[in-house]
């Protein structure tokens, strides 16, 4: 049989024959492989196998595989396994994976939207068709699932295969018929390809992001990150190369010979369907409605469902159908499918786990739809069609019986707990006990398992954790355990018949150490402050003032062609700025979002306001520095580097660090081990693991002989942080107290007494921690949690209590003067971006407000447990909003929590909800706040569009952070006619709805908002006057100059030597003036603005970047380059991005390193005289002499390059007889050789021109 048609578990440096040989020892496992191999030839049905728990389940069915794989028989084998729930589908799939590693896929539900909504998050649907992608590609997998996604349809396999798009190299397509097809596939056109089902047509190339991830085979795990799209480059008419590349660097990464580009969409509707689809409705509406007229309906229900009928034709006909093609599913496709029928073909074989629970889970599910379908079609929101879409349990159920030989694992033997006929099997085993603390006696049930011919396997995914393992069991009992192996187990089991024990992270550490996933694409350190500028925006010219950005235009000066930025000012007049004074502008963004008074080019006012503001700000600079840069000049204390019980306390972590946490540890870790003060903020989205980072940080100062103190912003969240910081140094002896109103007077004057005393080494509280009678005896460390909380009294006192202390702050979403100190460099900013593992994707709806919908949602979480935030920021109808809930639903147990409450109230109905005590909490954004509720799952948020992007982003960050599935309603007022800036709020949070973007929703959202009262009444005008950006720009050059002289003032010159003082003028600890005024010899000219004179082409066409936004973004990149790899960096991609780069682009690559290399070299201008080339001075500038001596004897140019000194120094090329087009190549290999101190003899760049 053809190999394909096999399920290959294959790892490299990974033997998995342990696993099939081991379960072989028990004889029932015998007779149990017997059938399955027999089943999948038709010689028997189905089976049941009664006694293993879940965990040995997997791994029966993975000794199934191993051993099919392994022996001579080569029946078809290709298993998928119907779990439950949703909770167990989520524990068992690592099981699985550490069992068949690479071979286990996951096949979702997804949310069907039989009601109007604006949009919803697509990552379900996503994985969804990546897994049918695999599966009509042939490719054997074991796909895992819960009962639901065998209820809900699909489009038939046929159907599915046919919008299945297969590009191949020498395949012959125009790039417009690739663009042409992506679209009728569902695929949305971009300028940017940034997430999947996105593609981007430039020329001759077609960039495109597959909805089914595929990552490129020959890249390690290890450095593989996330997303990867995928680049198809033509040649004529012909694919001439297909490659993946990274979207955070656009840069290639592999090429490959053919690619398969599934459908974006699972639905799709041909432009030529949608017509005829639109008149099916109309018909199916007028038959619906003339039988309801018959039946006796109200001629109210009759006209609504007319008109919501028309209302989904016209949509549907003109293409704007979001979110409305689940409800005409059966209009759509005559005939719909199942996953079933996706794996019927296929030979595939069910593993039903808890037959009877599967059976109940259906059956509550289409309870559950038949109530949302009865609601709406009450309303005449959906159609009587949508009770169609579905299939029952009981037909699901019989169709396994009937199509498919079932194998079914049940714990206990019960009726109904399998599947009738079925041959059974007794297969019996236990939970394996946890040693942690009791590491002697592991060791002795391990040799006593030896020598009694026992064989014993461990799963330890943390690389450190098997190394110490390994080490301690050569110590205590060597060669006890067979094979340690890289995999993540959380528990393991005892087989007594097949005598052997398999060990998992908890049984062996008390706690499960979860790997770490693949890099997320678009994560790291950096940061892109402000978008891209669009015609139309505001923008702030130093120089000239603010203007409407009009676009590029592409102009011909002098007999060359450049492109120019175009800005309008008042009276229409215009600016037409090279593209080589691209820094000299910036966004406007103002202090309320209004479009401010354009200025007047050539006037005065302009400067006037500039000079006003630059007062104002130097005074302010002063002021911060003194605040900020005093903890720079006092000693604070330098901690040990880490020890022992640092790692030990590190290990203890049950999961394991996400990159951006290790990054953030080892940052604060170095700031604590200097002595200089730290002053640190952590920005992470909430739920994204700051608290872990801050609890490393106060055990480290805890550790090393110093107190550390933590400081939230409410009781509650205080309490929390005490409870869990208590948990995680269980282990250690680290002594913990707790100030705040939730700890007894007894206990706060026995933390304060410990303080004072040294016994207590760590507090957490509230601000009470900030009282007069809080003494410590050694404070080493403050973290300040929610630092956007706190007011500026309760700052200002930090800074006097605490001048030396090291303080790490914690936020989710940065206030403004955060964000500013950060850029500014008075503070230092670490950023988490990345999830954890456990955290999934909220699903998002934005829609129109509906009370029976977000009933339905409520009713939805209370009945699997959950608990739900209903946002309601109106506190003087709070209440009323409430009983209208609990007269929705009889018995739900309402609390209402806002800010005008007293806030010891407040506190305890947080405190009750937090306990489980109510259901739904309706409240104000007071939930903003950091106190982790993992059990609330559904959050519902009325007149989104009078909030703030952060707002509503942190809000959603509430939801999801347990590992279930979370889901937020962000509505608005049917019908409400949106302001600008609400309509953009609501369109971001749209786009943003992965996570890890809190950080750039909260730029977006000052862009949006305007930078408000950002540093202060007095600072409001000014920021107004001259814009955000430009304000911030002074602010920071006011407090670099200041810092500067600061640190001159360190300073001994007369002992320093030549090198020092030049080393102190680069890295700026001291000014270009001060080093003079001590007479220093000679020091290397300051890089001056070069200009380039020569009539030639110099620009980016719009036929090689048609976008202007990116177009603008490589004139900056290209204004960048500094250095011969910066060079050969920037052409690679854009060649690599844009295709076969034009003679002008490249003159214009060659212009920016010369100017770059020629103003270090203090040249103020290039330019051609006669058959000359000059290369001149700027006045008062002393040529640097070392430099000009290796230029002028470098072999090439020797005899023909002169140095004239005098006024006007320069240097000049005689006699340059070549044409002018080759004068830039030219002059880079000039400046090339001295960049490298010797003769440039191969020039890449040459060749490809």
């Amino acid at each position: 049989m053809d190999k394909k048609n096999h399920l290959i578990v294959s790892v490299p440096g990974r033997d998995q024959t342990w696993i099939a040989s081991s379960a072989g020892r028990d004889p029932n496992f015998g007779r149990l492989l017997q059938y399955w191999q027999g089943s999948a030839q038709g010689k028997s049905k189905h089976a049941n196998v009664i006694g293993p728990g879940e965990v040995h389940q997997a791994f029966l069915l993975a000794a199934l595989i191993l051993a099919n794989q392994a022996g001579k028989n080569q029946a078809v084998d290709l298993p998928f396994v119907i779990v439950p729930d949703e909770l167990q589908l989520r524990r068992i799939v690592p099981i699985l994976e550490s069992f068949l590693p690479g071979a286990v896929r996951v096949f979702p539900a997804r949310e069907f939207s039989l009601a109007s909504v604006d949009a919803s998050s697509k990552e379900q649907m996503h994985q969804r068709l990546s897994v049918l992608s695999e599966l009509t590609a042939g490719k054997r997998c074991v796909v895992v699932m819960s009962p639901i996604p065998l209820l809900q349809p699909l489009p038939p396999p046929a159907r599915f295969e046919k919008n299945m798009l297969e590009l191949s190299l020498g395949q012959e397509l125009e790039p417009q018929d690739l663009a042409a097809a992506l679209h009728r596939i569902g695929y949305e056109a971009a300028q940017l390809t940034e997430s999947p089902g996105e593609f981007a047509r430039r020329g001759d190339i077609v960039d495109i992001m597959p909805v089914d991830r595929p990552v490129p085979g020959d890249i390690p795990e290890e450095e593989q990150v996330e997303l990867y799209g995928i680049r198809v480059s033509f040649f004529d008419r012909e694919i001439d190369q297909i490659r993946f590349y990274d979207p955070r660097t656009q840069r290639q990464v592999a090429a490959v010979n053919e690619v398969r580009i599934p459908p974006a969409h699972e639905i799709l509707i041909a432009d030529e369907e949608r017509l005829d689809l639109a008149d099916a409705i109309h018909k199916w509406g007028e038959e619906r409605a003339k039988t309801l007229f018959q039946q006796g309906a109200s001629r109210e229900r009759v006209q609504k469902l007319k008109q919501f009928c028309e209302a989904d034709a016209e949509k549907i006909a003109s293409g704007t159908d979001h979110g409305l093609a689940d409800r005409w599913y059966p209009l759509i496709y005559k005939e719909s499918a199942t996953i079933l029928d996706y794996l019927e073909p296929l030979g595939a074989r069910p593993v039903v786990l808890e037959t009877l629970r599967v059976s109940q889970r259906m059956d509550a599910w289409q309870a559950d739809m038949h109530q949302q379908i009865s609601h709406l079609l009450e309303r005449g929101q959906t159609t009587a069609m949508a009770t169609e879409i579905f299939r029952t349990g009981a037909e699901v159920m019989r169709r396994l019986d009937r199509d498919f030989n079932v194998l079914s694992f049940a714990l206990l033997h019960q009726l109904g707990n399998g599947f009738p006929g079925a041959e059974r099997f007794d297969i019996q085993s236990r939970e394996s006990e946890s040693y942690r603390g009791h590491e002697d006696q592991m060791y002795k049930t391990l040799r006593e398992r030896r020598d009694s011919g026992g064989t014993t396997f461990a799963y330890v995914a943390d690389p450190a954790r098997r190394e110490r393992l390994h080490t301690e069991l050569l110590k205590h009992s060597p060669a006890s355990i067979e094979r340690i192996i890289p995999g993540e187990l959380p528990q393991g089991f005892e087989w007594p018949a097949a005598a052997l024990l398999v060990l998992g992270s908890q049984d062996l550490f008390g706690t499960e150490r979860k790997r770490r996933r693949r890099r997320k694409a678009g994560g790291g350190a950096s940061i892109d402050f402000f978008s891209d500028l669009s015609p139309g925006e505001m923008v702030v010219h130093e120089a000239h003032g603010i203007g409407v950005y009009e676009g590029l235009e592409n102009l011909e000066s002098d007999g060359s062609r450049r492109d120019y930025i175009k800005i309008r000012y008042a009276g229409d007049d215009s600016l037409y700025l090279p593209m080589e004074a691209l820094d000299q502008i910036r966004k406007y963004i103002g202090s309320d979002g209004r479009p401010p008074k354009l200025s007047r080019l050539g006037g005065a006012e302009w400067n006037r306001l500039k000079e006003k503001a630059r007062d104002s700000i130097r005074k302010l600079a002063t002021d911060l520095v003194v605040l900020y840069a005093k903890r720079s000049k006092l000693s604070g204390h330098a901690f040990q580097s880490d020890t022992i019980w640092d790692h030990e306390f590190a290990e203890s972590f049950p999961f394991e660090e996400t990159e951006d946490q290790l990054r953030c540890i080892e940052e604060i870790t170095k700031d604590m081990e200097s002595d200089r003060v730290m002053d640190r903020l952590l920005c992470g989205d909430v739920g994204f693991g700051k608290t872990e980072v801050a609890f490393r940080a106060m055990f480290k100062a805890v550790n090393g002989g110093m107190q550390a103190a933590l400081l939230a912003p409410t009781t509650v969240l205080a309490q929390q942080h005490f409870e869990n910081f208590r948990n995680r140094v269980g282990d250690f002896p680290v002594r913990i107290g707790h100030l705040s109103r939730f700890a007894s007077e007894a206990m706060q004057k026995k933390t304060l007494k410990g303080l004072a005393s040294g016994e207590i080494d760590v507090v957490i509280g509230t601000h009470r921690i900030l009282s007069n009678d809080v003494k410590f005896k050694r404070l080493g460390l403050l973290v300040v949690d929610e630092e956007q909380r706190f007011g500026v009294d309760h700052k200002e006192k930090l800074k006097e209590l605490y001048p030396t202390v090291d303080v790490l702050t914690l936020s989710a979403t940065p206030i403004p003067r955060t964000l500013h100190m950060s850029m500014s460099g008075i503070r230092d900013i670490s950023i988490i971006e990345e999830p954890p593992q456990d955290r999934r994707e909220v699903q998002t709806f934005v829609m129109d407000f509906d009370e029976q919908i977000l009933t339905d949602a409520i009713l939805r979480e209370i009945s699997r447990n959950g608990q739900v935030f209903y946002l309601f920021n109106n506190v003087k109808k709070i209440y009323e909003q409430a009983r209208k809930i609990e007269e929705a639903i009889p018995g739900c147990r309402v609390v209402i929590a806002h800010g005008q409450m007293h806030e010891h109230e407040l506190e305890d109905v947080i405190s009750d909800f937090v306990q489980g005590e109510a259901d739904v909490l309706v409240c104000t954004t007071i939930i903003e706040s950091g106190i982790d509720m993992p059990n609330v799952n559904t959050l519902i948020v009325t007149n989104a569009d009078r909030l703030g992007l952060s707002q509503i982003y942190q809000l959603k960050g509430r939801v999801g952070r347990s590992g279930r599935q979370a889901y937020a309603y962000i509505t608005y007022e049917k019908d409400k006619v949106l302001k600008e800036n609400a309509q953009k709020r609501l369109a971001a949070i749209r786009e943003y709805t992965e996570l890890g973007s809190g950080f750039r929703i909260a730029l977006r959202d000052l862009e949006v908002r305007g930078a408000g009262n950002l540093l202060g009444g007095e600072q409001h005008g000014h920021m107004e006057a001259i814009g955000y950006d430009l304000y911030v720009q002074m602010l920071d050059e006011e407090v670099k100059r200041i810092l500067q002289e600061q640190q001159e003032e360190k300073l001994d010159f007369g002992l320093l030597q030549k090198a020092p003082l030049q080393a102190a003028v680069q890295t700026g600890l001291a000014s270009r003036e001060k080093v003079a005024s001590v007479g220093l010899e000679y020091l290397p000219p300051e890089p001056v603005d070069t200009q380039i004179d020569l009539p030639l082409d110099a620009y980016l066409p719009a036929t090689l970047i048609p976008d202007e936004g990116q177009r603008m973004d490589m004139y900056r990149r290209l204004a960048d380059i500094n250095t011969l790899a910066d060079y050969y960096d920037i052409l690679d991609e854009l060649t690599d991005r844009y295709g076969d780069v034009p003679p002008e682009t490249y003159t214009l690559a060659d212009i920016s390193y010369i100017q770059s290399r020629a103003g270090l070299l203090g040249l103020n201008l290039v330019k051609r005289e006669k058959r000359n080339v000059v290369l001149q001075f700027k006045e008062g500038v002393r040529p640097n002499m070392r430099e000009l001596a290796v230029l002028l004897s470098l072999p090439e140019y020797k005899g023909k390059i002169h140095f004239n000194a005098g006024v006007k120094a320069h240097l000049l090329w005689v006699n340059f007889a070549e044409p002018l087009a080759l004068l830039p190549e030219k002059l880079r290999r000039l400046f090339a050789s001295v960049e490298k101190g010797q003769n440039d003899t191969a020039d890449p760049a040459a060749e490809k021109k």
